[in-house]
């Protein structure tokens, strides 16, 4: 007989220790596994000194668990997650062939997995409740902004906008997307509806757009938060001067913070270079790189030495343009360094899940994507003497090689 003593919450971030914990009252038989089983494959574990199985799962599914990348998709959305189910077998040495039993097998519930991350300093097992909640005007979406990223808007006093909001500087051409969590049963919540409110300059609304929040719990949701998305939309209001995003309760309450998106202008000075990463919340995050980026090109020659003259004819000759060395394949992979201007400390806490994130693109202004990695594995930063911090630079190397 299998009895389940541990396993993950129900709806839980992949990276961390997803723990599948069981005992068996059969585990004194010769050749004892543990057999969990994902209906597509098998695990056998071996029971440890207690006698007890124990398989992070973790490992075995942090791959398959990826994100929507069109960063210009459809400004609200419902995508799939995914989701696991297991049944724990047992099986022993039977007559010495290893036989699974017919009977004695405990199904785990099902979880649902996002790509989001828990630490160590985090303990075992947080409840995802507590940091994906929707019922408060202090709840994070699935973004690593904070209200201490950015500098306070200098304006948000004259619209009377409160310090808990957070300030996001963004321009005509950027494009991005902001995910949270479904009203699914496993999350706090008290959340029913998006609201993006436009205004004008004079803090005048000019519209209100809301939609209802999903609640199947093998769902994540997302919305094209930045202009971009709003104008292919056909929702972008031509005189707006901000607008905020929130997710609201069914008497319009608060049930997460206020994203202000505040318009700025271009640096014409450089080209920008907009990046987006998968953060480690769940979602995707994005920051313009506003001064001066440079692009390299670095060289593979694949080489071999060719046999010279006419060793298969009557007589021996070869000609002086005859080639010895031969290329035979030059890979050529493209570069670019992008710099930052003047940084708070809260704007480089923010980049710092840019700086390991696995998964980064160049987005364009037009909304595609093109993929790239970070390529610096040290990053020094130049602190000035009124506390901010100077010119962070990221060396990026486009994925796909150029010529192949």
């Amino acid at each position: 007989m299998i009895t389940i003593i541990d396993q993950p919450y129900r709806y839980t971030p992949v990276h961390q220790k997803l723990m599948v914990v069981c005992s068996s009252t059969n585990v004194a038989n010769s050749g004892f596994r543990y057999v969990y089983d994902f209906g597509t494959f098998t695990v056998n574990v071996q029971p440890n000194g207690n006698g007890i199985g124990m398989l992070d799962l973790c490992p075995l599914f942090e791959e398959e668990v990826v994100l929507d990348d069109s960063h210009k998709g459809s400004y609200y959305y419902v995508v799939d997650i995914t989701t696991i189910t297991c049944t724990i077998r047992e099986g022993w040495l039977v007559g010495g062939v290893f036989t699974i039993s017919g009977t004695g097998s405990a199904t785990m519930d099902s979880i649902n997995v996002f790509n989001g991350e828990f630490q160590l300093s985090d303990g075992y097992k947080p409840n995802p409740s507590d940091h994906y909640r929707m019922n408060t005007f202090t709840c994070n979406l699935m973004t690593d902004l904070l209200p201490t990223t950015y500098r306070r808007w200098n304006r948000a006093n004259e619209f009377s906008l409160s310090s808990y909001n957070i300030f996001i500087p963004t321009r005509l051409s950027d494009a991005g997307l902001i995910y949270f969590p479904t009203a699914n049963a496993y999350i706090t919540n008290t959340v029913e509806n998006t609201e993006l409110k436009q205004y004008d300059t004079n803090g005048t609304l000019l519209s209100t757009n809301t939609f209802p929040i999903d609640v199947d719990a093998t769902k994540q949701m997302y919305y094209g938060v930045y202009p971009v998305n709003l104008d292919t939309e056909g929702i972008l209001e031509p005189t707006m001067a901000f607008y905020t995003f929130r997710l609201i309760d069914a008497v319009g309450g608060s049930a997460s913070r206020t994203y202000v998106y505040y318009l700025i202008e271009d640096d014409c000075r450089y080209t920008n270079v907009r990046l987006g990463w998968s953060n480690t919340r769940g979602g995707y995050d994005y920051f313009n790189f506003t001064q001066n980026s440079e692009t390299s090109y670095q060289l593979e020659r694949k080489q071999y030495q060719k046999v010279v003259g006419s060793y298969n004819a009557s007589t021996f000759d070869f000609n002086t343009y005859d080639r010895s060395k031969t290329d035979r394949k030059v890979l050529t992979n493209k570069g670019i360094s992008v710099n930052t201007n003047w940084i708070t400390k809260g704007e480089f806490e923010f980049l710092t899940s840019l700086m390991r994130s696995n998964d980064v693109w160049i987005i364009n202004d037009d909304g595609t994507q093109t993929p790239v990695l970070v390529d610096s594995s040290q990053h020094n930063i130049k602190s000035g003497l009124d506390g901010k911090l100077y010119n962070l630079s990221l060396n990026l190397k486009y994925s796909q090689p150029v010529g192949i």
